[in-house]
């Protein structure tokens, strides 16, 4: 008897377009094939669909988390205190982020143009939505750079008081 990929008939995956043997579970709806880029950006599409398909489930999400909310003020005061290691958790992370905040704010008031710059030329997976910021940031980087273009520090420090 052959193996079962023998068996299988190859599918095109939409994202790629490379041919792959599908999981045979899953034979009849799997999309994409077994790359991990591949499965985030099928996921992202079939969410971006359903999104548009279904524009006022956000909305009445919102209004449903805020009615709950609203009945159970105390919720999260009392989680807090019957489970300390979430609490440790969440401190610790929130310190992370603190930690992460300062030296971004650093970095950007140091060198924006440097910055700026890191952020266009570093992979999707260090900033989000970078497609769409993309064109916009090239915008922006030109801007800056003709601004410190033109300032040049060091020239100023040469001229006379005003």
């Amino acid at each position: 008897m052959p193996p079962m990929e023998l068996l299988m008939a190859k599918t095109r995956c939409i994202v790629c377009g490379t041919w792959f043997t599908p999981n045979p579970r899953t034979a009849e709806t799997q999309k994409a094939c077994f790359d991990p880029d591949c499965r985030k950006e099928r996921k992202r599409r079939a969410d971006k669909s359903w999104r548009e398909r279904n524009p006022d489930w956000s909305a009445g999400r919102v209004s449903k988390v805020r009615d709950w909310n609203a009945q159970y003020p105390d919720y999260w005061r009392q989680y807090r205190a019957g489970h300390q290691e979430y609490r440790q958790r969440e401190r610790e992370r929130m310190r992370c982020n603190r930690v992460l905040s300062v030296a971004k704010q650093d970095a950007i008031r140091t060198n924006p143009v440097g910055y700026l710059r890191d952020i266009r030329h570093s992979g999707a997976k260090t900033v989000a939505k970078q497609d769409a910021i993309a064109s916009r940031l090239d915008g922006v980087l030109d801007y800056l750079t003709v601004c410190a273009a033109v300032a040049k520090p060091n020239d100023m420090a040469d001229s006379p008081p005003g």
